[in-house]
């Protein structure tokens, strides 16, 4: 059977967690396809694929379509109505308009349907109609959580046979070792110093993430630790100029850093040398930051809310995110208690082994190839 698969998301630069999940999941599906004869792959991308060395092509075919605008809708289409495989799988939530009777793809979340003043109103249309479009004729839809599940019987009205529950997997970032100078240099980079307390933020800075009414808490709190700085990173999205002027407004910009985007190597420092991880999202279809924050050894403030409990059990801290005066005092209690700290570091440790990649793959696989 010759088994499509949607690349248009793989290896991206400035990657966000679709990107994250299409990069594994690809990578996976490359090794399993080698390791049999039955099966074949082809890949469909904008450019040229640039894969890791140590990543089969064994079984495999690359197709690049050339397309700067409507990509899917168009160039895939064109692609899927000349010449389809057998199955496609697109890692994301957009099907063409053409594409195989046994589809498969994976709706990460519906955010916008609980979150409509986060997108514009084009976003919001568009993410609709192919979550709407891919209820009604995909053969399968992979999802990485069971509120994501819910809410696309709840929404969408969804077949729950045509569901499948597969969490994503995670792998801790390697080959990224720096030794002290080397650290010093990016903390200083970043306007700190290795023995500054600070609390930690990485994600797309938008309303969604709640960064504004992170902000308030953060401001009640530094009134009496004024030692303590909040760093915020990640590329701007929807809310950012809002976010921007609640920071100035609060008089707060002596303790706050946004840097925007940064590398793995610049992650792993600031994870390192920060006392926690703060995620007080309001939606979340999974929580890759989670996650990330628990590799690092790191105790985590979040939100009791979509998927990350799902994701994050009892191993973090549960903040109300609406609540900006209970936040601060959770930011308190977490930067006073050392011990509160340390156990739900142990914790962060147990719950991550629960979150691996092979097993996402050989789900994943089974899907496309039964």
């Amino acid at each position: 059977m010759l088994i499509g698969i949607d690349a248009s998301r793989y290896g991206h630069e400035t990657a966000t967690g679709v990107e994250r999940y299409s990069f594994y999941i690809i990578n996976g599906l490359l090794k399993k396809v080698s390791e049999q004869h039955k099966h074949k792959l082809l890949l469909y991308s904008r450019g040229t694929l640039k894969l890791p060395k140590d990543v089969p092509t064994v079984n495999t075919e690359f197709k690049e379509i050339k397309r700067k605008k409507f990509w899917t809708q168009i160039g895939l289409s064109k692609e899927m109505k000349k010449s389809p495989p057998d199955r496609l799988f697109v890692p994301s939530h957009t099907l063409p308009r053409t594409f195989p009777k046994e589809s498969i793809i994976t709706i990460h979340d519906v955010a916008f349907k609980h979150l409509k003043k986060s997108y514009s109103f084009t976003q919001y249309l568009l993410l609709d109609q192919s979550t709407k479009q891919a209820c009604r004729k995909a053969w399968k839809i992979i999802v990485p959580s069971i509120c994501t599940k819910q809410d696309l019987i709840h929404f969408y009205k969804c077949p729950e046979e045509k569901i499948v529950v597969i969490p994503h997997g995670y792998e801790p970032l390697r080959d990224l070792y720096m030794n002290e100078q080397q650290e010093n240099e990016v903390l200083e980079q970043f306007h700190l110093k290795p023995d500054d307390k600070y609390i930690f933020f990485v994600g797309r800075l938008e309303t969604k993430k709640n960064i504004e009414n992170l902000l308030k808490a953060f401001a009640g709190f530094v009134t009496n630790h004024p030692e303590w700085k909040l760093v915020l990173c990640g590329k701007r999205g929807i809310g950012f100029k809002n976010i921007f002027k609640i920071a100035g407004k609060l008089e707060i910009w002596e303790n706050v850093l946004m840097p925007g985007y940064i590398t793995d190597a610049e992650k792993c420092v600031l994870f390192k040398h920060c006392q926690f991880f703060a995620f007080p999202s309001l939606y979340e279809g999974f929580g890759f930051p989670i996650l990330e924050a628990f590799s690092h050894g790191k105790a985590v403030l979040t939100s009791r809310v979509s998927s990350i409990p799902e994701v994050a059990g009892e191993a973090v801290y549960y903040t109300n995110p609406d609540d900006i005066q209970i936040m601060t005092h959770d930011i308190e209690r977490l930067a006073n208690d050392t011990d509160l700290r340390k156990t739900l570091e142990h914790k962060a440790s147990e719950q991550l082994e629960k979150f691996n990649w092979d097993d996402t793959i050989e789900k994943t696989w089974k899907i496309l190839t039964e």
